[in-house]
């Protein structure tokens, strides 16, 4: 039969040689080789065997050959015996070599395939030699029996007969060339055939998956996934009965191996992404499996529990986006609790600054466990994160609300993690306290023009965001006061406002009425305020102030504490603001217009300048002075030196001002060249700068000035406040009438040589009595300080009575009141008042040296700026028989040596009393009193400086009488 097939086949190929068929345009597949070209001509030449059969032919009656789930060798015993059917036992022979193949009963198998072709030649025999062939290791001799196929099928099944054959091809380990062979019948037959490209897609996701290349057999399955509702599958199931394939299941089961290779290679990202693809594609299907069900549970809890891992430790080494792509995974396969994951996911968001994906994170963990406070804790953090502080304090509160009241001790615990939300609140307002304590009593608002007072001010804050903000800031974390104080006093910095005044300024009263700065009438003093809240504005400030409109000046007491409280306010406000309405803007440099200005003549400018820390200064069109940029002018090289200059200090006094840094005669000095319009503010601008503590009381004129110079004194025990001359203060004799007297310079005996300064100790030592200079000295250095209350000097000094005084005949070229006296151990001296003395009457005087502090000796370290020992027992005492006139004189008595003044060890204690009697030997600046008859002295105010000579060297310590007078 074989030999007339060959023929045929010849007679074929010589046939369509005539008919000049092209072959490569028909067949592009089956060139490959000869056994293709065969198959191919005997599905166009229909006439070559006339009693081919069909490939379907049998396998209706194979198939009950092949009961469900039975492909082993037992099965055979089923096979009924062949001679019970002579007339189709070419089938039943090629239906049981097909089962012995599947039980790789190969021999017996090739025995009835050839049997079955003997009886008759059939597709279905040649097919069962074939695979019987490849079992037995002939896997050419296979193919060239599988070619005979051809010419025993129909010519429509050829297909099927091609893709038969690369399964045979493949089963012979010629596995890449098979893959290759279905490729090449998809290509070609796709676009024809949709039952064929489905049964190659199949059996090709069959091949890979058999390799283990699950990724390619997933992918080919799904190019089918479209085409399965449209095909029968009749092709599929001729090669599962067969090769003995199942196909049932097949794109699961790939999907399964590829899950499962890709998550034990670590690559659980993308065994995450197939399983939802399977899932999505194939779910009714899995649904239907309790055992593939069941897998994918198991799997998803995997890639759930190794995404989180991955996602926490991409976190910990700060890779947030890896972090967020793995929770999201973890996500997506919809875990049983997904809390854990979503507020971890929260926190990797808000790591990047996406706080809206972060608050819906949040907001589902809520959604999911509304007792939960992680919930809130991570919407707090993503609201404050995104700026909305009310709502992040809402959710703050609202988790510690859960935390405070959980049965759950262990989450009780976690309170001590945060401030309660009534600690951060008291912390604030304490913080609000005390620097509300600092602030001005009244300030402008300037993005409104409102005057608001502190309680106001106050509202306004809790009202803000600052406040919501710092309220948000601090309850997640331990009370950080300063941070508190520090955000406190950003919100509520100030700016001051200096100037002249210059008629009717805007008050208290006329901002109130018509509620705003902004709104008050037009005039130039108005436009000045609200030019100078402009500049505020425009700096970044929020509050300002101005001493024309922020001070209740009908209300005495606030009034009163104003002025107490101004240096303070210039001192810790953010700036001031000068302007200088007499100041040109063609103003320039070396012109010295700011020190010409008036602004520089004004009492309350000085405390002004000095206090504050940053200052700007303006001209009259509000342009910065000399256009310097600066900004703070007292760091302004230029603007710096010129008001140095022009106020005789160094520059670090105006930049770094501080009262106690500046001596008491230096501050007067500074103030002595300062006007103001209402007398009581010449005292009252200068409590700052003395850091007095004054009340001020306007009514009092001249008065106000004697209350500060005797707290002055009383404060500090200076007594260069008594140094000057002309009229007497009627508060108290010692003091002056104004104080420009302190812009003179007082006496200074000029300086002394070294070598003479040892030459007249070594004098003493061989004139005085050692034991008389020793009790002077520590008569000297038991003198309290200058004291000063109930408008009484209390001063210490060295007294120098008058035992005879007359006036002196004057020339034409001397005016005045010219007297000469004579002076117990000074000799004659002549003086001049500033008002005639009569002296019908006998007038007891005394010239004093209060200047004890010159009389220090370098080398002695008793004599201290300031004494502790009590002055009460300190008056005038006994009479001093040794004295001119014997009325006046007191004597004192021989004082010991208190324990707290034991001399230097240095310096032996008699050298130092020598050295303290060689200083009184210079001459000195005395002062002038005379005694009255309650036995308290008043100074007789002096023309000029009265210049005594020293007391002679040869004077015994004993007549040197050490005093505390008591001067109204």
């Amino acid at each position: 039969m074989i030999s007339r097939l060959e023929s045929a086949l010849q007679i074929a190929r010589e046939e369509t040689e005539t008919l000049k068929v092209d072959y490569h345009t028909t067949v592009t597949l089956l060139q490959r080789d000869r056994y293709d070209l065969l198959s191919e001509l005997g599905s166009l030449t229909k006439k070559v065997a006339e009693d081919k059969l069909r490939l379907s032919l049998g396998i209706a009656d194979f198939r009950q050959w092949v009961p469900e789930n039975s492909v082993d060798a037992g099965t055979l015993d089923l096979v009924p015996d062949p001679s019970t059917s002579s007339s189709d036992i070419h089938h039943v022979l090629a239906h049981r070599a097909l089962l012995n193949v599947r039980s790789e009963n190969w021999s017996s198998a090739y025995e009835d395939a050839r049997k079955s072709l003997v009886t008759r030649p059939s597709a279905m025999g040649y097919i069962a030699q074939a695979l019987a062939q490849v079992g037995m290791g002939e896997p050419e001799e296979a193919m060239q029996a599988f070619d005979l196929a051809f010419a025993n099928c129909d010519p429509k099944e050829s297909n099927l007969l091609l893709l038969i054959k690369t399964i045979i091809l493949f089963m012979a380990r010629k596995c890449d060339s098979a893959i290759s062979r279905v490729h090449d019948l998809i290509s070609v037959r796709v676009s024809r055939d949709d039952e064929t490209t489905y049964c190659c897609i199949q059996v090709l996701g069959k091949m890979y998956l058999m390799q283990g290349d699950n990724a390619r057999a997933v992918e080919s399955l799904e190019r089918g996934q479209c085409l399965a509702s449209s095909c029968t599958g009749s092709d599929l199931e001729t090669i599962s009965l067969i090769f003995g394939w199942t196909f049932d299941g097949l794109q699961i089961t790939a999907g399964r191996c590829l899950c499962e290779d890709l998550y034990a290679s670590g690559r659980v990202e993308e065994a995450t992404g197939a399983l939802l693809k399977i899932l999505k594609i194939l779910g009714d299907e899995i649904r239907l499996s309790k055992g593939t069900a069941d897998w994918v549970i198991d799997l998803k809890r995997k890639c759930i529990d190794m995404l989180e891992a991955l996602g926490d430790t991409a976190v910990s080494s700060g890779e947030n986006d890896k972090a967020i792509a793995r929770y999201t995974s973890a996500l997506s396969l919809d875990p049983s609790d997904p809390i854990d994951i979503l507020v971890k996911r929260s926190k990797a968001w808000a790591s990047k600054g996406l706080w809206v994906v972060s608050l819906t994170d949040a907001n589902e963990v809520i959604k999911r466990d509304p007792s939960s406070h992680r919930g809130y804790e991570r919407k707090y953090a993503a609201l404050h994160g995104a700026e909305d502080y009310g709502e992040a304090n809402n959710a703050l509160f609202h988790m510690f609300s859960i935390i405070e009241n959980s049965p759950d001790e262990e989450i009780r615990r976690l309170q001590v993690n945060y401030a309660s939300p009534r600690e951060t609140m008291t912390a604030i307002d304490i913080a609000i306290h005390e620097i509300i304590g600092l602030c001005p009593l009244v300030l402008i608002d300037v993005t409104r023009g409102r005057l608001c007072n502190a309680p106001e001010r106050v509202q306004m804050f809790k009202s803000e965001t600052p406040f919501k903000k710092l309220v948000s800031d601090t309850t997640v974390t331990k009370i950080d006061r300063a941070h508190i104080r520090q955000s406190v006093a950003k919100y509520f910095k100030w700016v001051m406002f200096s100037h002249t005044w210059e008629g009717k300024e805007p008050t208290f009263k006329d901002v109130n009425l018509v509620d705003s700065v902004w709104e008050l009438d037009e005039s130039p003093l108005n436009e000045k305020l609200r030019q100078f809240c402009t500049t505020a504005r425009e700096d970044g400030h929020r509050w300002a102030w101005s001493d024309t409109c922020c001070i209740d000046k009908d209300t005495s007491a606030i009034l009163s504490q104003s002025l107490i409280s101004m240096y303070t306010w210039y001192e810790k406000a953010a700036e001031t603001l000068v302007y200088l309405a007499d100041v040109l803007p063609t103003a320039e440099l070396g012109d010295l217009a700011l020190t010409k200005s008036r602004w520089m003549t004004r009492a309350w400018t000085l405390q002004e300048l000095l206090a504050s820390k940053v200052v700007r200064f303006y001209n009259r069109d509000w342009k910065l002075y000399l256009n310097d940029i600066h900004t703070n002018h007292k760091e302004s090289p230029t603007i710096k030196q010129e008001l140095a200059g022009a106020m005789g200090v160094a520059p670090e006094t105006i930049t770094s001002f501080q009262p106690e840094n500046l001596g008491v005669r230096e501050k007067l000095r500074l103030a002595s060249t300062r006007n103001a319009t209402v007398e009581e503010d010449i005292a009252y601008s200068l409590i700052g700068i003395f850091s007095s503590d004054i009340v001020p009381r306007y009514g009092l004129g001249k008065t106000a000035l004697g209350h500060l110079l005797e707290n002055i004194v009383a404060r500090t025990g200076e007594v260069t406040v008594i140094a000057w001359t002309g009229q007497s203060l009627p508060y108290n004799s010692a003091l002056p009438a104004s104080l420009s007297v302190y812009n003179q310079v007082p006496y200074s005996p000029p300086p002394m040589e070294v070598n003479d300064f040892d030459s007249c100790v070594e004098q003493l030592r061989t004139q005085s009595s050692p034991p008389d200079a020793l009790a002077f000295y520590y008569r000297i250095i038991r003198l309290p300080r200058a004291t000063f209350s109930n408008r009484c000097l209390q001063l210490p000094c060295i007294a120098f009575y008058v035992t005879k005084v007359g006036a002196q005949e004057l020339d034409s070229s001397n005016q005045g009141n010219l007297y000469r006296a004579t002076v117990s151990l000074l000799g004659n001296v002549e003086f001049r008042t500033v008002d005639a003395m009569p002296l019908k009457k006998p007038r007891k005087l005394v010239f004093v040296h209060p200047w004890l502090r010159d009389l220090r000796d370098p080398l002695d370290e008793t004599m201290s700026d300031e004494s502790d020992v009590d002055s009460s027992d300190e008056a005038e005492t006994k009479s001093d028989p040794r004295s001119g006139d014997g009325s006046d004189a007191s004597d004192d008595s021989e004082l010991a040596s208190p324990l707290h003044a034991e001399p230097s060890a240095r310096v032996d204690p008699s050298t130092l009393a020598l050295r303290l009697i060689a200083q009184l030997g210079r001459p000195f600046n005395a002062l002038l009193l005379e005694k009255q008859s309650n036995g308290q002295y008043k100074r007789v105010a002096a023309e000029s400086e009265l210049i005594v000579p020293g007391v002679p060297y040869h004077t015994n310590p004993k007549d040197i009488k050490a005093k505390v007078l008591e001067i109204v």
